[in-house]
């Protein structure tokens, strides 16, 4: 399948995709796999299936912020038909749950835990709100259950993540920044952002490559709001000399747009926008949005393709796979205008 998968020029997941015939893969992309496959004589192999029912489940457990905000977080679908595409090929079950922090909410995943014979052979784990004392974690860790986290980075866990590196990510996308002449960047993340690792993580890059550009780092141009469009409006009346901001992601990068559209400036003449993760596009009226991206089904793929080698081999204890980040260009950056 590696084989396939380079010769078509696309990734092991798609390759999986097309060949299980799932749906999202366009038609030029299935008739480059279904050509290279048909050149190197390949079929999907007859995979023996796990011994039990019990050892045929894979429980996906979706942390989830609230409900009402669950539109912002597209990037997850990508990961689901990753994990679909090798349950298929691997004739494993996957359950799949949503879990929020709201009392009354996220206990679903817990229970399914709990519930004798219901007991699933391993877990993915991922969504904005998964964290180390989430509920899930703690659980499976107690139990033994093995368990891979998706987009985390927690080396003191015993656990595997896949996921792709943050801090690259956003020094990807300033060095498109600065490669287009802007030195006044400011970088904008909500409230609900801050309170993970992974913005963290983007912030530190945002601070070094600040420092060693400007020779120090303006805490002023960081803005971490409860309204970003509101903050993005009064960023500018404040600091007009501001050529770009780095999102922390492309939902907050969206309502950085539109903060600057209602302050009456043009994008990406007066001000450069650029996101992380290509998991939305703005609406219509708004430039399409450069942003940083990695394969989202790669990763749902590798994360259920690594949980189930931990299942069947006692070799295999935890892991950590990162899959390549990616700049996208698009309308939203430009080089910066003079000061």
């Amino acid at each position: 399948m590696k084989d396939v998968a380079r010769r078509a020029g696309v990734s092991k997941a798609t390759v999986s995709m097309v060949l299980n015939k799932k749906p999202g893969i366009t038609p030029e992309t299935q008739q480059a796999v279904l050509l290279a496959a048909e050149e190197l004589a390949y079929h999907l192999p007859e995979r023996r299936p796990l011994r039990s029912p019990a050892q045929r489940t894979l429980a996906i457990i979706y942390h989830l912020r609230d409900v009402e905000r669950t539109e912002s977080y597209s990037i997850i679908p990508g990961f689901l038909r990753g994990a679909r595409a090798f349950a298929q090929e691997a004739h494993v079950h996957l359950t799949i749950l949503a879990g929020f922090p709201k009392a009354g909410l996220g206990q679903i995943g817990p229970h399914f835990l709990d519930s004798e014979g219901l007991q699933p052979a391993g877990l993915l784990l991922m969504g904005p709100a998964l964290c180390r004392d989430s509920e899930s974690v703690v659980q499976a860790l107690k139990q033994g259950t093995p368990v891979v986290v998706l987009c985390r980075n927690w080396p003191d866990m015993p656990v595997s993540t896949v996921g792709h590196d943050h801090y690259k990510q956003a020094c990807l996308a300033l060095d498109h920044l600065i490669g287009l002449g802007h030195r006044a960047i400011a970088f904008v993340a909500g409230d609900t952002d801050g309170q993970y690792d992974w913005c963290q993580w983007r912030l530190d890059c945002y601070r070094e490559k600040m420092n060693k550009l400007n020779g120090e780092v303006d805490e002023s141009l960081i803005i971490i709001a409860d309204d970003p469009i509101e903050a993005t409006k009064a960023l500018m009346k404040r600091r007009p000399g501001v050529t770009a901001i780095l999102a922390d992601h492309d939902a907050r990068a969206i309502e950085v747009m539109q903060g600057l559209q209602e302050a009456g400036l043009r994008i990406p003449q007066d001000v450069s926008v650029i996101g992380q993760d290509d998991a939305r596009q703005p609406p219509e009226g708004l430039p399409r949005l450069t942003t940083v991206r990695f394969s989202h089904s790669e990763v749902g793929y590798l994360a259920a393709e690594l949980l189930l080698r931990q299942i069947e081999s006692n070799e295999v204890v935890h892991g950590n796979i990162w899959v390549r980040n990616y700049l996208v260009e698009r309308e939203s950056c430009c080089e910066a205008r003079p000061a």
